[in-house]
């Protein structure tokens, strides 16, 4: 599910955060994971602040990488593939394709 905010208010929020970060620097900001309630419920999620902030995903279990300076690629977001059978019981999985055309 994309964000309320367009892409580009976080792509602006990252870009300043690296204009702030030292020379050969990285930051790798890890997104909240799901917490379990009992043996198959889980509570409902809510994303990491910091890491909503910066990126606008709100799927767990998810990792962000900036790394200013990279010619290619200078903000990395790791996250989970799309699984069919999971998404009929948890919900849609942006997956990477997704995150990449979604979230920048």
């Amino acid at each position: 599910m994309k964000s309320l905010l367009p892409r580009k208010e976080f792509v602006a929020r990252r870009t300043r955060l690296m204009q702030m970060m030292e020379p050969n620097s990285i930051a790798i900001i890890p997104a909240a994971h799901e917490i379990l309630r009992n043996n198959d419920t889980h509570f409902p999620f809510r994303q990491d602040s910091d890491f909503y902030y910066l990126t606008g995903f709100n799927e767990p279990d998810a990792v962000a990488v900036l790394i200013p300076g990279r010619a290619h690629g200078a903000f990395v977001l790791f996250c989970r593939d799309r699984d069919p059978e999971r998404e009929l019981w948890d919900g849609y999985r942006a997956g990477p394709e997704g995150a990449c055309s979604d979230y920048g």
